[in-house]
């Protein structure tokens, strides 16, 4: 059930796509994480910084795993997080990937429409 399809980067329509510092890939997470998105991030530079990622201009929270109480039990798996990104330094052909996802609003959807990957060497917004 994959989403990876044509996305398009829109914020720096100067670079060639093989120019630019990222490659992006965005798909539907697997059973671990019913209605997740993941959004994977790879280097093509020798180094670049992830500053920031969100979905949806930030309507679309980002997802951690761990315990939490809901209703009154402890229940173990993929939360929207309760911190701020975390900047990540990242190498030539590392990848990485984040979740994004609506787990708590069950009915409701993250429905992939755009996706902004700001980084120390501009910002990057790919959509569907």
């Amino acid at each position: 059930m994959a989403l990876t399809a044509s996305l398009l980067f829109t914020s720096l329509p100067s670079l060639a796509g093989s120019d630019m510092p990222v490659k992006v890939e965005v798909s539907h997470a697997g059973h671990e994480c019913y209605g997740c998105i993941y959004v994977t991030v790879t280097a093509k530079t020798d180094t670049v910084l992830i500053k920031k990622i969100d979905v949806n201009r930030g309507k679309c929270p980002m997802l951690t795993h761990r315990k939490i109480a809901y209703r009154g039990r402890n229940v173990d798996g993929w939360w929207p997080t309760d911190k701020p990104f975390t900047p990540r330094k990242m190498t030539f052909a590392e990848s990485v990937f984040w979740k994004f996802g609506h787990t708590l609003d069950f009915g409701k959807a993250c429905n992939f429409v755009e996706a902004r990957v700001f980084t120390d060497q501009g910002t990057f917004t790919i959509s569907q």
